[in-house]
């Protein structure tokens, strides 16, 4: 019990872990490390983006170790300081799968939401590479006539018409998420006689 109310002091219930918390026991997992390493190692993984500080690790550190999800033990070195090398325990490694279920589900509910309420008109379904194709050939004719109706490309409730004017932006992006090959393509443009930016997105 008194475990157990140790990671409620860290972990509110019903919430994930915040975020120093997460990534330093994310990197645990992988395998032990001091805590001068786990800074290091965090520079390297945000590619210099974050560069994280002693006053943000250590205390995380140390509220993960009153918390049971690390322990601890100290490297005695002879010419350098000694080193604490830091290891998640069993319960670390349970409230980490936890948390990042946690930290799947909201991201997908806060995607979702977001795409729901910015859309105009939105569209979604499993299909196959032929409608794939019909779709993508239909949409570079209509781009090319300068006006398109969606409910020509999908099976759409209602018709919306957009008429993409020059200068077109357009980005395409060929990746892998979660063990998925992904094909994202966007086209954006200015309406004209407005500065607020208008977009279409396949």
């Amino acid at each position: 019990m008194a475990g157990a109310t140790a990671v409620s002091q860290v972990v509110p219930r019903g919430m994930k872990l915040e975020t120093v918390s997460l990534w330093v026991l994310l990197l645990l997992s992988e395998k032990p490390m001091y805590g001068y390493e786990i800074i290091r190692e965090l520079e390297k993984r945000f590619s210099g983006f974050w560069k994280p500080k002693t006053g943000t690790i250590y205390p995380a550190l140390e509220r993960l170790e009153r918390g049971k999800l690390v322990t601890s033990r100290i490297e005695f070195m002879e010419e350098v300081p000694d080193r604490k090398h830091y290891a998640l325990t069993e319960e670390g490694r349970a409230q980490l799968l936890q948390s990042m279920a946690h930290w799947t589900k909201m991201t997908e509910l806060l995607e979702n939401y977001r795409e729901a309420h910015e859309s105009i008109s939105r569209f979604k379904a499993e299909t196959n590479r032929r409608e794939v194709s019909r779709i993508l050939t239909e949409l570079g004719s209509a781009i090319d006539r300068g006006v398109i109706v969606t409910s020509d490309l999908f099976s759409a409730d209602k018709a919306v018409k957009i008429t993409p004017t020059d200068p077109l932006k357009f980005k395409f992006l060929y990746a892998k998420e979660n063990h998925k090959l992904e094909v994202h393509m966007e086209i954006g443009w200015v309406p004209d006689g407005s500065s607020k930016r208008a977009s279409s997105h396949q």
